[in-house]
């Protein structure tokens, strides 16, 4: 302890005796004195030490602000990822629109075929049974011609729906690239703003950091390990099931634990 502690803790005893004297002898105003001297040096100490978090605080945020990576995301990647998302729901709904209206189109013939193929097959059953005469199996044969014509152009024109129905698939593949791409954009900046506290934490508790770091990185490795081992026994990952929420789940852990340990 140094000569200016001992001083100090010197005066607060002095201070606390002279308190009880002037309480004992209802001096209350000279009593209300010494308390604030009392107080004094825990007031001062609150405000160097508010003082020294502000200075932390203004240093942080001056480094997020000269961040040149940080800024580049704020000026040109967000609005990107915009633009992007945009055109992935643009995509989306050109491919929903082509779609209902092959669909809406094709649904017609489906069941005019279906609807003349149920009666030729009744027509045809009485024939066999010879419960057509010479007029009405005469009338077969022609309506039966005009089918087959029809058929055929109607059956080229299902085709031609069900390539369109097909083809207005294939935005699944490049919206899926750019969702993929935003996707990493919003894991950067999630990086960037968990530096951004880790490195305000190890200005004001480096201990705590660094424990949390220690374990996150123990954490991550025996998931990572638990990870490898589940999908070599079970194969691929399937998306939106339990087979990619460990990564997840570890990923955001870690992250936790950061925050947790900086008291948010």
């Amino acid at each position: 302890m140094s000569t200016q502690q001992d001083a100090e803790q010197t005066l607060q005893l002095e201070l606390a005796r002279l308190l009880i004297e002037q309480l004992e002898s209802g001096q209350i105003d000279a009593a209300g004195l010494t308390i604030q001297r009392l107080g004094a040096p825990y007031e001062r100490e609150l405000f160097e030490e508010l003082g020294r978090l502000t200075r932390e605080l203004h240093d942080t945020l001056r480094s997020f602000r000269d961040d040149s990576r940080l800024l580049e995301l704020t000026r040109a990647d967000f609005p990107d990822a915009k633009e992007r998302l945009n055109h992935v729901i643009t995509m989306t709904e050109q491919a929903t629109h082509r779609t209902l209206n092959a669909v809406e189109e094709g649904l017609p013939i489906a069941e005019a075929l279906h609807a003349k193929s149920a009666r030729f097959a009744e027509s045809w059953a009485k024939f066999r049974g010879r419960e057509l005469d010479v007029t009405q199996f005469r009338e077969l044969t022609l309506e039966l011609d005009e089918f087959l014509r029809d058929a055929t152009d109607e059956t080229k024109r299902m085709g031609h729906l069900m390539s369109e129905i097909m083809m207005a698939q294939d935005f699944q593949d490049l919206t899926g690239q750019i969702i993929a791409r935003v996707i990493r954009l919003v894991q950067e900046v999630e990086d960037s703003l968990v530096g951004l506290v880790r490195l305000s934490g190890e200005r004001l508790e480096p201990e705590k950091i660094q424990s949390a770091d220690a374990a996150a990185s123990a954490k991550s490795a025996a998931s990572a390990k638990t990870a490898d081992d589940q999908l070599a026994a079970q194969g691929p990952a399937v998306p939106n099931t339990k087979d990619t929420e460990a990564d997840v789940v570890a990923s955001q852990d870690d992250v936790d634990a950061l925050l947790s340990s900086l008291g948010f």
